[in-house]
């Protein structure tokens, strides 16, 4: 079906059922195309989690991994900002195929290779995939229906629990190849079914040919001042949350880089204790994605960022205190979980608590702020505005893998989580007392992307 999906007009006091919201959202066949493949790839990332405990496993010290992993970041931020321009001048159907096929290279070379140098370049690809990705997320935000954005984007994190299986196939073959092969086997096994997805987008969706530079222009001139009007559109419409999302980008780089290394070296918890923490962690997610959506569609998007946030500053607390308070079962419960299932007692711990509450927030959040921007940008520039959101994410995310690198190399480890802890109080209060936008506050009738 050719054309964005039938946006029907309910009364402003009537809100469409689970059931009239699937029907709006599926008549579209390329949303379907689009959210299949991205379920492929969502499932088969599930391994994504594992990778600083695999660069350990290969003998990558705190230094190599924090500057290798910022220097991608760094990488992300100029790649999204060109990615932003190429996804408002080139078919965005084009770069829809181009990311699927560029993250396919990278799982195969990091599943095929342990060498310095050969993994570098599949970080190096990881990071030039942003190109291509901001006119592939363009591509499908174009057409979701704005009055069910939260749950249309929430759709495709519901994906992530499809990484249920993945992490099964890990928890049955670890036992067998260790952690480290089992690791670049499902890589190398993610790499093939993503070729796979790439070639059915180049198949099944539909051309989305954009309006093309402006003729008689020099190329860097166009591209500088499209990027200016994105980021002024986007400053102007939220400038809070530019602000919120830097901070917290530098949170979750830091929690992320150390959580499960300061798990597995500090805490004692094993591979099979952490993969069944991912299991967890995605089975609780598709629940309450759904549920986040409808929140952020029906109730606005300042309570559903509240009540998310909340729970950040309780995670990192709770890892401060999981070296004095490690479990929070009796040891008989810990010990019969590990007598029926090995590593199953992790459930039991406060390392438990705090990782898969903050994994699962970390998604909910991110899922009402693109919600919010899908409601409140032109979607003439979609491209180009989502790449300088994510940009600024980028931003905020490329100095944290360095310093918790250093903090856990010349400081005591805990020392990471203080500063997370800090930070996210910082956003709460923000959030409390300033909210991120007015709810009311959608894009103008003079933007409207009907135009």
């Amino acid at each position: 079906m050719d054309g964005e999906p039938l946006e029907r007009d309910y009364p402003e006091e009537e809100k469409p059922g689970w059931r009239q919201s699937l029907r709006d959202i599926f008549s579209w066949r390329n949303y379907t195309v689009y959210l299949l493949t991205a379920w492929v790839f969502n499932a088969m990332a599930a391994t994504w989690s594992f990778f600083t405990l695999y660069l350990r496993t290969i003998q990558w010290d705190f230094i190599l991994m924090g500057m290798m992993l910022s220097l991608v970041a760094i990488e992300k931020v100029f790649a999204r900002i060109v990615g932003g321009y190429l996804g408002d001048v080139v078919d965005r159907k084009k770069l829809a195929v181009a990311a699927m096929l560029m993250i396919a290279v990278y799982h195969i070379i990091i599943g095929l290779f342990t060498d310095f140098r050969l993994v570098f370049i599949g970080l190096i690809i990881l990071g030039l995939n942003d190109v291509a990705k901001g006119g592939s997320s363009a591509y499908i935000m174009d057409n979701i229906p704005s009055k069910h954005s939260g749950l249309s984007l929430s759709l495709f994190m519901v994906g992530r629990s499809l990484g249920t299986i993945t992490i099964l196939v890990f928890l049955i073959i670890e036992p067998v190849f260790g952690f480290a092969e089992s690791f670049r086997r499902l890589y190398l096994l993610t790499g093939i079914f993503l070729l796979i997805c790439a070639a059915a987008r180049a198949y099944y969706l539909d051309p989305s040919p954009q309006k093309g530079r402006v003729e008689g222009t020099p190329l860097w001139k166009d591209f500088v001042t499209e990027n200016r009007q994105a980021i002024g559109i986007l400053v102007r419409m939220m400038p809070g949350v530019l602000v919120v999302v830097i901070i917290d980008a530098l949170s979750d780089s830091l929690f992320h880089f150390g959580a499960l290394i300061y798990a597995n070296e500090i805490l004692g918890i094993s591979y099979r204790g952490i993969a069944i923490m991912m299991f967890v962690y995605l089975v609780i997610l598709t629940p309450l994605l759904l549920k986040t959506g409808r929140m952020s569609d029906i109730k606005g998007a300042r309570k559903a960022a509240l009540v998310v946030y909340t729970f950040m500053p309780i995670c990192a607390g709770l890892l401060l205190v999981a070296p004095i308070f490690p479990q929070w079962a009796p040891d008989w419960l810990i010990g019969d979980a590990e007598a029926s299932m090995e590593g199953l007692g992790v459930i039991f711990t406060t390392p438990f608590l705090a990782i898969v509450i903050k994994m699962v927030n970390d998604v909910l959040w991110y899922t009402i702020l693109l919600a919010l921007i899908r409601k409140r940008i032109p979607r003439k520039d979609t491209a180009k505005i989502l790449a300088m959101f994510w940009a600024v994410v980028y931003l905020g995310q490329s100095i944290g893998p360095l310093i918790g690198g250093i903090i856990f190399t010349y400081f005591k480890q805990s020392l990471l989580f203080v500063i997370v802890f800090g930070l996210n109080l910082l956003i709460l209060g923000a959030l409390a007392k300033n909210g991120l936008v007015s709810d009311e506050a959608d894009i103008p009738e003079s933007q409207s992307p009907r135009e």
